[in-house]
């Protein structure tokens, strides 16, 4: 479950400053583009709705951009779908779809974002040249990873995820895509480590012990997807955060807000963009295919 109260919490769920600057991000993209009278807008994964929720809030305030849009979500996941509408149906320009193969194409531009949506595919991994599998150990009377080694010698491997990079760039014709999360890219030769964790109420777990009642994530290849993509522009999440004005728009803000508003949006901001806190952790890859 995403939330304070749930598993782990996302970006757009600490601030609304992180909504508000992808808004502002997506909007310079399609003026950039010359205004395109047929706009659409890919989110994958997109949790609770909250990200969404932020960029259509600021998309209202520029003339034109709403009128354009057709907005895409991407979700497998029921219960998350059925949050989303609740948050999103007063838009009837919202469709929903269990996968990117699925979602039309032909737009004049295409705008592609997935947040923190990498991170939770499935990872294959490899001790040498033998695939790490999990089996039943009756001696142990639980799961287990096999065969055992060192996980620093662990090589990981996420096919599902270079297959997703080729069908985002199947749907930038033209468009632009924006992919955050937490990872590097590392080269092959040196990408070594098993990344696979669980996460079950904000707490690092055991991951074969806590199969369906934990969030599973990994750290993502970032080498692997630039190399997918032809152009673009890879940084820091605080870099980005901070090359598109979230200063400026956090002074706004405290401006006008309460003293308890004002430290949850200092505190959201510095957590999204220290680099002891989110900034250098999460890396953001901007994809351009004009």
């Amino acid at each position: 479950m995403i939330g304070s109260q749930g598993d782990f919490i996302t970006a757009p769920e600490i601030s609304q400053l992180f909504g508000e600057m992808l808004a502002f991000w997506c909007i310079a993209q399609w003026q950039e583009a010359g205004m395109p009278k047929s706009l659409h807008l890919i989110e994958l994964g997109p949790g609770r709705g909250t990200l969404m929720q932020d960029i259509l809030r600021i998309g209202g305030r520029q003339e034109g951009f709403l009128e354009s849009l057709t907005v895409s979500c991407v979700e497998i996941c029921a219960p998350l779908r059925e949050q989303q509408r609740q948050v999103l149906g007063e838009f009837p320009f919202v469709y929903w779809h269990t996968s990117l193969s699925e979602v039309p194409k032909g737009a004049d531009f295409t705008i592609v974002i997935a947040n923190e949506f990498f991170d939770t595919l499935p990872v294959r991994q490899f001790i040498g040249h033998e695939e790490r599998m999990v089996r039943y150990s009756e001696k142990e009377n639980t799961l287990i990873f096999s065969p055992p080694g060192n996980p620093k010698t662990v090589k990981e491997t996420c096919p599902a995820g270079e297959e997703i990079m080729h069908e985002i760039m199947r749907h930038l014709t033209p468009g632009v895509a924006l992919i955050i999360d937490y990872g590097d890219d590392t080269t092959p030769e040196s990408r070594f480590g098993d990344t696979l964790q669980a996460l079950f109420q904000h707490k690092p777990v055991n991951v074969l012990q806590s199969l369906s009642f934990a969030d599973l994530s990994h750290q993502v290849d970032f080498h692997k997807l630039c190399g997918i993509a032809t152009n673009f522009r890879f940084q820091p999440q605080g870099n980005f955060l901070l090359r598109l004005g979230i200063e400026h728009r956090l002074e706004k803000l405290i401006n006008i807000a309460s003293p308890e508003q004002r430290f949850g949006l200092t505190t959201g901001a510095t957590r999204l963009v220290a680099p002891t806190e989110m900034g250098q952790r999460f890396k953001v890859l901007e994809v351009f295919q004009w």
